[in-house]
């Protein structure tokens, strides 16, 4: 649980200001906060099915 719980935190595509790296392309690649979403909410969803499908296969209890 807690490691699907790390996966989770580390896992925000979805804004411009949920990671450093977001933020500083912001401004030069000219996105809007509408793009980061547009990519991110698909983003998110995969990373959260390939999670809860992988990690009970990669650390079982």
């Amino acid at each position: 649980f807690a490691l699907t719980v790390a996966l989770a935190a580390s896992a925000a595509f979805m804004t411009p200001i949920s990671s450093p790296v977001n933020t500083l392309v912001l401004g030069p690649g000219q996105y809007r906060f509408g793009d980061f979403v547009r990519v991110g909410v698909p983003f998110t969803i995969l990373v959260m099915i390939v999670s809860v499908l992988l990690v009970p296969l990669i650390f079982p209890l």
